[in-house]
Protein backbone atom coordinates (compact mmCIF):
# COMPACT_ATOMS: atom_id res chain seq x y z
CA UNK A 1 0.00 0.00 0.00
CA UNK A 2 1.38 3.17 -0.60
CA UNK A 3 1.25 6.35 1.81
CA UNK A 4 -2.07 8.27 1.85
CA UNK A 5 -1.47 11.98 0.64
CA UNK A 6 -0.95 14.72 3.64
CA UNK A 7 0.78 11.88 5.45
CA UNK A 8 4.36 11.25 4.82
CA UNK A 9 5.49 9.62 8.10
CA UNK A 10 4.87 6.22 8.54
CA UNK A 11 4.93 4.96 12.56
CA UNK A 12 3.43 1.33 12.40
CA UNK A 13 3.64 -1.12 9.57
CA UNK A 14 3.20 -4.98 9.34
CA UNK A 15 2.60 -6.98 5.97
CA UNK A 16 2.54 -10.64 8.08
CA UNK A 17 5.63 -12.17 6.54
CA UNK A 18 6.40 -15.19 7.14
CA UNK A 19 4.58 -17.81 9.53
CA UNK A 20 4.61 -16.21 12.68
CA UNK A 21 2.98 -13.21 14.71
CA UNK A 22 5.61 -10.31 15.66
CA UNK A 23 5.03 -10.59 19.83
CA UNK A 24 6.71 -7.00 19.83
CA UNK A 25 3.78 -5.47 18.15
CA UNK A 26 0.39 -7.99 18.96
CA UNK A 27 -1.41 -9.45 21.90
CA UNK A 28 -3.60 -12.11 20.97
CA UNK A 29 -6.00 -10.99 23.67
CA UNK A 30 -8.13 -7.91 24.04
CA UNK A 31 -7.87 -5.48 26.10
CA UNK A 32 -7.97 -1.75 27.25
CA UNK A 33 -7.33 0.75 29.46
CA UNK A 34 -10.12 0.22 32.08
CA UNK A 35 -9.18 -3.42 32.20
CA UNK A 36 -5.07 -2.18 32.95
CA UNK A 37 -3.82 -3.98 30.31
CA UNK A 38 -5.45 -7.04 31.70
CA UNK A 39 -7.37 -10.01 28.75
CA UNK A 40 -11.04 -8.87 29.11
CA UNK A 41 -12.75 -11.92 30.66
CA UNK A 42 -9.68 -14.20 31.11
CA UNK A 43 -9.96 -17.95 31.69
CA UNK A 44 -6.58 -17.76 33.41
CA UNK A 45 -4.05 -18.49 30.30
CA UNK A 46 -4.09 -17.32 26.59
CA UNK A 47 -8.27 -16.59 26.29
CA UNK A 48 -10.15 -13.48 26.31
CA UNK A 49 -13.77 -12.99 25.95
CA UNK A 50 -16.04 -9.52 24.70
CA UNK A 51 -18.72 -8.41 27.41
CA UNK A 52 -20.92 -6.14 25.55
CA UNK A 53 -25.04 -6.99 26.21
CA UNK A 54 -24.48 -10.88 25.34
CA UNK A 55 -24.37 -10.03 21.90
CA UNK A 56 -20.91 -12.48 21.43
CA UNK A 57 -20.84 -16.11 20.64
CA UNK A 58 -16.93 -16.37 20.42
CA UNK A 59 -14.47 -16.55 23.02
CA UNK A 60 -11.06 -15.73 21.46
CA UNK A 61 -7.92 -17.64 21.69
CA UNK A 62 -4.47 -17.51 20.60
CA UNK A 63 -4.92 -20.83 18.63
CA UNK A 64 -7.32 -18.67 16.59
CA UNK A 65 -4.48 -15.93 15.30
CA UNK A 66 -2.55 -17.32 12.37
CA UNK A 67 0.06 -16.03 10.17
CA UNK A 68 1.15 -17.55 6.38
CA UNK A 69 2.29 -14.46 4.58
CA UNK A 70 -0.91 -12.78 6.05
CA UNK A 71 -2.63 -12.26 9.10
CA UNK A 72 -6.14 -14.94 9.13
CA UNK A 73 -8.07 -14.26 12.49
CA UNK A 74 -10.91 -17.67 12.37
CA UNK A 75 -13.47 -18.81 13.71
CA UNK A 76 -15.11 -22.04 14.32
CA UNK A 77 -18.17 -23.67 15.80
CA UNK A 78 -17.05 -24.51 19.43
CA UNK A 79 -15.35 -23.14 23.03
CA UNK A 80 -13.92 -24.71 26.45
CA UNK A 81 -15.09 -21.65 27.38
CA UNK A 82 -18.99 -21.64 29.44
CA UNK A 83 -20.86 -19.05 28.24
CA UNK A 84 -19.75 -19.22 24.18
CA UNK A 85 -20.53 -21.69 21.45
CA UNK A 86 -17.42 -20.52 19.23
CA UNK A 87 -13.75 -19.56 19.44
CA UNK A 88 -12.04 -17.19 17.18
CA UNK A 89 -9.44 -14.83 17.08
CA UNK A 90 -8.12 -10.94 17.61
CA UNK A 91 -4.69 -9.19 18.13
CA UNK A 92 -3.92 -6.06 19.99
CA UNK A 93 -1.43 -3.46 19.95
CA UNK A 94 -2.57 -2.50 23.42
CA UNK A 95 1.00 -2.02 25.65
CA UNK A 96 2.91 -1.84 22.27
CA UNK A 97 1.92 0.58 19.88
CA UNK A 98 -0.34 3.46 20.18
CA UNK A 99 -0.62 6.37 18.55
CA UNK A 100 -2.89 9.97 18.90
CA UNK A 101 -3.94 10.76 15.28
CA UNK A 102 -2.98 10.22 11.92
CA UNK A 103 -4.02 7.84 9.63
CA UNK A 104 -4.61 4.02 9.41
CA UNK A 105 -4.97 1.54 6.01
CA UNK A 106 -5.31 -1.87 6.59
CA UNK A 107 -5.84 -4.48 3.64
CA UNK A 108 -8.22 -6.67 4.30
CA UNK A 109 -10.46 -9.64 3.29
CA UNK A 110 -13.83 -10.41 5.22
CA UNK A 111 -15.00 -13.52 6.20
CA UNK A 112 -18.52 -15.22 4.65
CA UNK A 113 -21.40 -16.18 6.59
CA UNK A 114 -24.25 -14.93 8.48
CA UNK A 115 -22.77 -14.10 11.68
CA UNK A 116 -19.58 -13.35 10.92
CA UNK A 117 -18.40 -9.97 12.83
CA UNK A 118 -15.56 -8.67 11.74
CA UNK A 119 -13.92 -5.28 13.42
CA UNK A 120 -11.03 -3.22 12.60
CA UNK A 121 -10.86 -0.61 16.24
CA UNK A 122 -9.74 1.94 18.45
CA UNK A 123 -9.30 1.76 22.18
CA UNK A 124 -7.49 4.56 24.60
CA UNK A 125 -4.14 2.95 25.06
CA UNK A 126 -2.37 2.66 28.72
CA UNK A 127 -1.15 6.72 27.64
CA UNK A 128 -5.43 7.32 27.63
CA UNK A 129 -6.41 10.02 29.76
CA UNK A 130 -9.73 7.94 31.45
CA UNK A 131 -11.10 4.69 30.87
CA UNK A 132 -12.29 3.12 27.92
CA UNK A 133 -14.10 6.78 27.05
CA UNK A 134 -14.09 6.62 23.32
CA UNK A 135 -14.23 3.80 20.77
CA UNK A 136 -13.76 4.55 16.96
CA UNK A 137 -14.70 1.56 14.87
CA UNK A 138 -12.58 1.89 11.65
CA UNK A 139 -14.94 -1.10 9.91
CA UNK A 140 -17.53 -3.62 11.48
CA UNK A 141 -18.93 -6.27 8.70
CA UNK A 142 -21.97 -7.94 8.20
CA UNK A 143 -24.93 -5.03 9.10
CA UNK A 144 -28.31 -5.38 7.85
CA UNK A 145 -31.42 -2.77 7.67
CA UNK A 146 -30.95 -0.65 4.25
CA UNK A 147 -31.47 -3.12 1.94
CA UNK A 148 -28.02 -4.09 0.89
CA UNK A 149 -26.62 -7.43 1.00
CA UNK A 150 -24.80 -7.61 4.53
CA UNK A 151 -21.25 -8.35 2.51
CA UNK A 152 -21.79 -5.28 0.90
CA UNK A 153 -22.13 -2.86 4.45
CA UNK A 154 -19.68 -1.14 5.86
CA UNK A 155 -20.09 0.27 9.51
CA UNK A 156 -18.37 2.94 11.22
CA UNK A 157 -18.90 4.88 14.44
CA UNK A 158 -17.45 6.85 16.47
CA UNK A 159 -18.49 6.14 20.15
CA UNK A 160 -18.37 9.10 22.77
CA UNK A 161 -18.74 10.13 26.26
CA UNK A 162 -21.35 12.26 24.95
CA UNK A 163 -22.53 10.14 22.29
CA UNK A 164 -22.65 7.93 19.01
CA UNK A 165 -21.83 8.93 15.87
CA UNK A 166 -21.35 7.48 12.32
CA UNK A 167 -23.27 5.25 10.18
CA UNK A 168 -23.35 2.20 7.41
CA UNK A 169 -22.77 2.41 3.85
CA UNK A 170 -23.22 0.35 1.11
CA UNK A 171 -19.93 -0.05 -0.13
CA UNK A 172 -21.93 -1.74 -3.61
CA UNK A 173 -19.44 -4.51 -3.21
CA UNK A 174 -19.15 -7.78 -1.85
CA UNK A 175 -16.12 -7.34 1.48
CA UNK A 176 -15.89 -11.25 1.21
CA UNK A 177 -15.02 -11.56 -2.49
CA UNK A 178 -11.60 -9.76 -1.82
CA UNK A 179 -9.35 -7.70 -0.55
CA UNK A 180 -10.33 -3.96 -0.04
CA UNK A 181 -8.21 -0.89 1.74
CA UNK A 182 -10.20 0.87 4.82
CA UNK A 183 -9.22 3.36 6.14
CA UNK A 184 -9.15 6.18 8.56
CA UNK A 185 -8.01 9.58 9.28
CA UNK A 186 -8.15 10.91 12.36
CA UNK A 187 -7.00 14.62 13.62
CA UNK A 188 -7.54 14.83 16.85
CA UNK A 189 -9.93 17.01 19.04
CA UNK A 190 -11.18 17.87 15.07
CA UNK A 191 -12.36 15.27 13.03
CA UNK A 192 -12.38 11.35 12.16
CA UNK A 193 -12.85 10.34 8.63
CA UNK A 194 -13.73 6.83 7.08
CA UNK A 195 -12.48 5.10 3.41
CA UNK A 196 -12.65 2.40 1.43
CA UNK A 197 -9.95 1.91 -0.98
CA UNK A 198 -9.49 5.77 -0.92
CA UNK A 199 -13.09 6.98 -1.47
CA UNK A 200 -14.47 8.64 1.59
CA UNK A 201 -17.10 6.94 3.23
CA UNK A 202 -18.42 8.65 5.80
CA UNK A 203 -17.26 11.99 8.12
CA UNK A 204 -17.76 13.18 11.42
CA UNK A 205 -16.27 16.51 13.17
CA UNK A 206 -16.58 18.25 16.54
CA UNK A 207 -19.62 19.70 15.85
CA UNK A 208 -21.38 16.55 16.27
CA UNK A 209 -19.27 14.55 19.05
CA UNK A 210 -15.79 15.13 21.33
CA UNK A 211 -13.13 13.50 18.84
CA UNK A 212 -10.71 11.40 20.67
CA UNK A 213 -7.50 13.57 21.27
CA UNK A 214 -5.32 11.12 23.33
CA UNK A 215 -3.23 7.61 22.40
CA UNK A 216 -5.24 5.02 21.39
CA UNK A 217 -4.69 1.26 20.43
CA UNK A 218 -5.54 -1.01 17.64
CA UNK A 219 -7.56 -4.07 17.18
CA UNK A 220 -8.43 -6.19 14.75
CA UNK A 221 -10.87 -8.85 15.09
CA UNK A 222 -13.65 -11.64 14.20
CA UNK A 223 -16.52 -11.76 16.35
CA UNK A 224 -19.51 -13.84 15.96
CA UNK A 225 -22.85 -12.48 16.14
CA UNK A 226 -25.64 -14.63 18.11
CA UNK A 227 -29.36 -14.33 18.26
CA UNK A 228 -29.84 -11.62 20.45
CA UNK A 229 -27.80 -9.12 18.34
CA UNK A 230 -30.46 -9.76 15.48
CA UNK A 231 -32.52 -7.11 13.99
CA UNK A 232 -28.87 -4.62 13.18
CA UNK A 233 -26.56 -7.11 11.95
CA UNK A 234 -26.80 -11.20 10.99
CA UNK A 235 -26.29 -14.01 12.84
CA UNK A 236 -24.76 -17.23 13.38
CA UNK A 237 -26.60 -20.26 12.29
CA UNK A 238 -26.80 -24.31 10.86
CA UNK A 239 -25.79 -22.37 7.12
CA UNK A 240 -22.74 -20.55 8.99
CA UNK A 241 -19.21 -22.16 7.57
CA UNK A 242 -17.06 -23.18 10.43
CA UNK A 243 -14.21 -22.44 9.95
CA UNK A 244 -14.69 -19.11 8.56
CA UNK A 245 -11.13 -16.29 8.42
CA UNK A 246 -10.96 -12.62 8.16
CA UNK A 247 -7.67 -12.29 6.42
CA UNK A 248 -5.25 -9.56 6.55
CA UNK A 249 -2.22 -8.37 3.92
CA UNK A 250 -0.95 -5.41 6.39
CA UNK A 251 -1.47 -2.59 8.35
CA UNK A 252 0.31 1.10 8.04
CA UNK A 253 -0.52 3.61 10.62
CA UNK A 254 1.29 7.52 9.12
CA UNK A 255 1.51 10.38 11.33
Amino acid sequence: MGGPPGHPHRVFEDAFSGSALDASKWNTYITSRAASGSPWNSNGSDGSGMDQGGYDAEYFQASQVAVDNGLFLSAQRGSSRRGYSWTSGVVSTYGKFEFTGGYVQIAAKMPPGDGMWPGLWLLPGPGGSGGDNFEVDLFEGNYIGNGANPNDNAAWHLHTPAGTAGGVSDTHTDLAAGFHVYGLDWVPGQSVTWYLDGSEVGRVTSSQVPIPDEPMELILDLQVANASASGWITTADGSTPSPSSMQVAEVQVYS
